[in-house]
């Protein structure tokens, strides 16, 4: 959906590894050091992420992040699929 507005979207797969394969698991550090490094290159890259402590822990580092709790994300996931349904 983001991506179908113009908004550039990425996995932590794509960002780090350069593939949308998960041959592994990213590990919460990882996309941590990503962001910061990434932030001192002067770009800001937000992590939009429904698990809290992750984002606990990118928001203590001062990095940019959105939480979406499981139940919106669901629910987006689900009206999408829905025919008929008009945008806001």
């Amino acid at each position: 959906m983001l991506r179908q507005r113009g908004i550039d979207c990425r996995t932590p797969y794509e960002w780090i590894d350069g593939t949308k394969e998960k041959k592994r698991t990213i590990k919460d550090w990882e996309i941590r050091k990503f962001l910061s490094k990434k932030k001192s290159q002067g770009e800001d890259i937000t992590l939009i992420t429904t698990d809290g402590d992750s984002c606990d822990q990118v928001r203590a580092d001062g990095l940019p992040v959105i939480y979406v709790p499981e139940v919106i994300r669901d629910y987006i996931v689900s009206s999408e699929k829905s025919p008929g349904q008009q945008d806001c």
